[in-house]
Order: C-alpha cells, then structure tokens, then sequence
C-alpha cells in the first residue's frame, strides 16, 4: 500500500473560514475545528495523558470557539487562540485531579474561564444562534432544559438550576458537560458536508495504519519499521524523548514476541499531524500484559514519521481472586 499524502491540505486560509463562520456559516467552523483537533488533541493528551478528560477539554475548547469566536480580533491568529483556550481547560482539569494546585495559577484560570462563562449567556445574539438552537433541539429534553436555563435564562448558578429542576448539583454539572460534547459533535458533523477532501484525507490515514499494522503482525516488520526515520524522536508518557528508530523497534518486538497486538480503529489528521488511536489486543493467558488503549501521535516528514508520542491508557482494576 503506497504512503498517503502527509501535507495535502487544500481548504481554505483561517482567516477565510473565520469570516464565513462569523456570518453565521455554521460548516465553515466546524471545518476550522476539524482542521485544528489532531493538534489541540495531541496538547491534551500531553497535559492529561490518554484519559477521557483529554477528549473532554478538546470539546470543551469547541463550545468555548463557537461562543467566543466575535471576540477573536485577527482572524488569522485563530489556531494560537484555540490552543490558548485549550490549555485553560486542560489546567482546570489538572486543579480538579490536585486540589492543592498553584492558587496564583489557579485564580488565574478560573478568572479566564469565568469571563468564558460571562460570554456564553450572550450566545443567542451571535450569527450562528440559529445553529445553536438547531443543535439544542437534536439534545435530549433534560441536557435542552438544563442548557437552556444555564446560557439562556437569567445566568442562574448551577444551584439554582438545580433546584428549578428538582435534581442535585452534581447532575446538571454532568448533563452540561454531556451536551457540550453532544454540541460540539454536531459541530464537527456539519463540517463533513462541505469538506469531503479532509474525510477522504481521514480516512486514507486510517486505512493505511490498518493495514501496515496488519502487514507487522503477517511478517513485515521490516516494511513496517521503514515508514519511521532513522533518528526517530520518540517520547513515552511521563517520560523523556529519545532519538532512534532502534527504540520503537524494541517496543514493537518485545510486544509482538509475548503475543501482543496494537489495532488502530481511530485516526484524526490534518496536515503533517496524525493522532492514531486503538487498541491492545493481550494474549488469552495474559489478558493485563498491555493496557487496553494507545493512542500514538505522530509527525510526519517528507517521506516518513520523523516523531511520535505514545500515550496508554490506564490499566483496569485486577478483581481479587
């Protein structure tokens, strides 16, 4: 199977796709978001490891363009404002892991995150409200209500929604946090309709690491090994980086030679980043060798995959015997 293309990228510029979203053109922020999440996901699982929280600040980080995107003032900047909100989110996750954070960094933070919060109420004079109103009727009635009076209504705290609706605290946080993903979706979905080139671009990349993990396991290593560079730089979790193809190829003997195999389901793509994610499938007398999960993201040169990053997922609990 020939390489695919690693730099195709034919959308069009930022700035353009900014504009068009401002008019309330819905698919062409979407398209922008699309275009952005392999690298605000790969920042993510950096800062977070191979967690739901990682996916969950990415979507958290949509919600926030889509509310805030007016107060973005040079169009073309866009991509160092989406990583800016990204790691906002990121470190409020970290403060919700280690209650003992920085307070300095941490009031820092949530003063950002609540002028986000500010700007949300005012989400139904922006252009794309009538998206946003579409998008909420396609939420199941309880995660609508709950928006609804959240950004909607008269800015009630989390308390007084919750007692408007008869349900403790802790469950409108998670109905909230539900339909920013479910929004954030239905973001991404719209993006699909007017950008086939970036789909088909996704889904060659994903095809192909199918099949050249196929081609390891059937006997290719060799042909596998050589789609990475020579001085590889290469970095594990928690871990320093190093240089060297030799280094993953260690990785991937010692794994094939005690009967692990990695199977990739997922990918996201755009331009020279690929985020490839899938699963550890354990020998039967072995089930916990590997972790279920990997997600591996990589760099691409001209011609081969020049670095990578390799994030596990946890491992689950043992049961007692």
């Amino acid at each position: 199977m020939g390489q695919p293309n690693f730099h195709r990228d034919g959308s069009k510029p930022d700035a353009e796709l900014v504009m068009a979203a401002r008019g309330g053109e819905a698919p062409s922020l979407g398209l922008l978001l699309e275009r952005y999440r392999p690298q605000l996901y790969a920042i993510a699982l950096s800062m977070l490891g191979y967690t739901s929280d990682a996916e969950d600040a990415v979507h958290e980080t949509f919600v926030t363009a889509l509310t805030r995107l007016d107060g973005l003032r040079d169009p073309a900047a866009v991509g160092g404002w989406l990583h800016s909100i990204l790691r906002n989110h990121c470190l409020m996750a970290l403060r919700r892991r280690r209650p003992c954070a920085k307070p300095a960094e941490t009031d820092r933070v949530f003063r950002e995150l609540a002028d986000e919060e500010r700007i949300e109420s005012r989400i139904e004079s922006r252009d794309l409200r009538d998206w946003v109103w579409a998008a909420l009727g396609r939420l199941p009635e309880m995660q609508r209500a709950t928006v609804m009076l959240r950004y909607f209504g008269s800015s009630p705290s989390y308390e007084e929604i919750a007692a408007i609706l008869g349900v403790p605290v802790g469950t409108v946080r998670s109905r909230l946090s539900n339909a920013k993903v479910r929004l954030s979706e239905l973001l991404l979905a719209s993006a699909g309709l007017s950008d086939r080139d970036h789909q088909k671009l996704v889904a060659e990349r994903l095809a192909f690491y199918v099949a050249e993990f196929r081609s390891l396991y059937g006997g290719g290593r060799d042909r596998f090994l050589a789609h990475y560079a020579d001085d590889l730089e290469i970095g594990l979790a928690g871990g320093p980086r190093r240089l060297g193809r030799h280094l993953f190829a260690e990785i991937v003997d010692e794994d094939t030679g005690d009967g692990v195999r990695a199977e990739p389901v997922r990918a996201l793509a755009s331009g020279n980043v690929t985020v490839l994610e899938g699963n550890f499938l354990n020998p039967p007398e072995d089930p916990f060798h590997c972790p279920p999960g990997f997600a591996f993201v990589l760099f691409h040169g001209e011609h081969q995959v020049r670095g990578m990053r390799i994030y596990n997922s946890a491992r689950p609990a043992r049961s007692e015997e």
